[in-house]
């Protein structure tokens, strides 16, 4: 075989022995001479022809049933064939001898993207498309497109990648194969040129490389073979010598083959997460509430901290994570309680305070429109608020037909007062009650002409006036 450098030599040494003959030729008197081609296939000197032609007629015939085969390829038509001339005289040229190599050892090439990792070839496409595509696509076997596209877009536009995170979440910093991974244009078989789809599943499979099992008690060789996707004649064939019938012992080494990944893809990330801070909960004692009741004065939320890491990742696996920045993004407040401590009397102190604020007497107990009218009614006040007449616990507190909305405490002390026609009610039955403490709002439910308070009292279960009791 001869490079192109020895094609030239060859030319040059052709061109110094046909002057040569020509001056012998014309010393002779021999003045006819032909030209002949000299063939090389590949390089290598296959023989030689008067005509060309049918050396060509055989090359298109190959194209064309390879364009018939492969209608998508491009085919090469002349890179393998070189022809050197060379004049002679009278030399027989047996033409036969190089036709029939061409004809058996001309295989036609198709164009094609060579795809190499680490500048060995690993595979062939049918086009530079198809090879970006390819490096693409084994980049997203491990990250999702859309934070690729991101990624990538934020690389065209000279940023160092997408922009920085204010939500949780990740992005990518950068994306890099471990060994370099290039393509470059090639003519070779077409049937070695593979699709997209295929050419992926290969670099992702990885390529089967011998290593050194460390075998476990009494492990059988075929189990072992099965266990690296192996059958055991090639397990055999890796370790001659060994009995396919006898058992290993452990700790036992053998050489199995499993898969290498072509090349790793690495990912730099920037991830950002949050974590909750609990708020601090504050009980202030406060001696103007009833005791055991809870207000809140300020509700807590809690805070938050915000986490940057730097994180590396190999095929999909994390490698590392360092945080890189802390900060609080919100801070906690704090949750504030006043608890009462103030004793509130179940027992009432036998005088009784004006339930209404402000107001008259618009009605007296005694007879009315032909029936008792039991108590008292309070009207026109400067509020609506209805307060208790004296210490005690809510009886009851709901509605109660004619009386509308209705309050009674038992002041634990042989006397009940009652509340009626009320609009609202704040209180509940059970609770204890301190003595001017706001039960409700006055209004004008159940039987009732207007807006008005209709106030009684009973000592030991019998009705008494309330004027003889309370004052204005």
């Amino acid at each position: 075989m001869f490079s192109s450098k020895g094609k030239g030599i060859i030319l040059l040494m052709v061109s110094v022995i046909l002057l040569l003959a020509g001056n012998m030729a014309t010393a002779a008197g021999i003045s006819k001479t032909d030209t002949i081609q000299h063939v090389y296939l590949n390089d290598e000197f296959v023989g030689s022809v008067t005509d060309e032609t049918e050396i060509e007629e055989i090359v298109a015939d190959k194209v064309k049933a390879a364009q018939r085969d492969y209608p998508d390829y491009t085919f090469d038509r002349e890179s393998q064939l070189s022809y050197v001339p060379e004049e002679v005289f009278d030399e027989e040229v047996k033409e036969d001898q190089a036709v029939k190599h061409i004809q058996e050892k001309l295989n036609v090439k198709a164009k094609a993207y060579e795809i190499d990792i680490d500048n060995q070839a690993v595979a062939y496409v049918a086009s530079r498309d198809d090879a970006e595509d390819v490096l693409e696509k084994i980049k997203l076997l491990y990250v999702n497109e859309e934070e690729y596209a991101e990624y990538e877009t934020g690389k065209k536009g000279n940023e160092t990648g997408a922009k920085p995170l204010k939500e949780p979440g990740s992005r990518i910093l950068d994306i890099k194969f471990s060994l370099p991974v290039t393509f470059k244009e090639s003519m070779i078989d077409p049937a070695e040129i593979k699709t997209v789809d295929d050419t992926l599943s290969m670099i992702e499979e990885g390529k089967k490389e011998k290593t050194l099992y460390e075998a476990m008690e009494d492990e059988d060789l075929e189990a072992i073979a099965n266990q690296h996707d192996m059958d055991l004649d090639q397990l055999l064939e890796l370790n001659p010598g060994q009995d396919e019938g006898k058992g290993l012992k452990k700790g036992e080494h053998l050489y199995v083959t499993q898969p290498t990944p072509y090349v790793n893809v690495m990912v730099e990330r920037e991830v950002l997460k949050e974590e909750r801070i609990p708020f601090e909960k504050k009980v202030k004692e406060d001696d103007e509430l009833p005791k055991g009741e809870l207000i809140t004065e300020q509700i807590g939320n809690e805070g938050v901290q915000a986490f940057t890491y730097a994180v590396s990742e190999t095929n999909g696996k994390k490698i590392s994570e360092t945080i890189v920045k802390k900060e609080n993004t919100e801070k906690a407040k704090m949750e504030v309680t006043r608890k009462g401590t103030k004793v509130v009397p179940s027992q009432g102190s036998g005088t009784y305070s004006w339930p209404a604020d402000g107001g008259y007497i618009s009605s007296k107990q005694g007879q009315r429109w032909g029936k008792l009218h039991k108590g008292i009614d309070i009207a026109r006040p400067t509020t609506r608020t209805i307060t208790a007449a004296d210490h005690g616990i809510i009886e009851t507190a709901g509605n109660s037909g004619g009386y509308g909305n209705k309050i009674t405490i038992n002041h634990n002390n042989g006397y009940k007062t009652v509340y009626a026609h009320l609009d609202s009610i704040n209180v509940k039955a059970g609770q204890k009650i301190e003595k001017g403490m706001k039960i409700g709002m006055m209004g004008s439910t159940g039987h009732s002409t207007g807006v008005h308070l209709h106030f009684e009292i009973y000592k030991n279960g019998s009705l008494v006036n309330p004027l003889n009791y309370i004052s204005q």
